[in-house]
């Protein structure tokens, strides 16, 4: 059971007049009005996007390769604190 409370007269009014309108009880208001809202909050969080065909937009990257072995590198490894690492770059960003 769920009590709703209404503290505003004109829109108590309203809502009788409108039950009355579709000859339904206000319970019966309540719980369709209540329906759809979650029906609507549903649907406003779901994520909706088109997917794109990854072969369209694919494209190969040309580099100059100058012989150097590079098997051996591990970007990043110079940093010890990556918070601290992010904090001074959006400094120098901001700067």
């Amino acid at each position: 059971m769920l009590a709703i409370k209404i503290d505003n007269p004109e829109m108590e009014k309203k809502f009788k007049e409108y039950a009355k309108k579709q000859k339904k009880s206000l319970e019966a208001v309540a719980n369709e009005a209540i329906k759809v809202f979650f029906d609507m909050h549903k649907k406003s969080d779901e994520l909706v996007y088109t997917k794109k065909d990854p072969m369209k937009y694919l494209h190969k990257i040309e580099y100059e390769d100058d012989g150097e072995d590079l098997s051996d590198v591990k970007p990043y490894s110079h940093v010890e604190d990556v918070s601290e690492y992010v904090h001074s770059l959006r400094r120098e960003r901001n700067k």
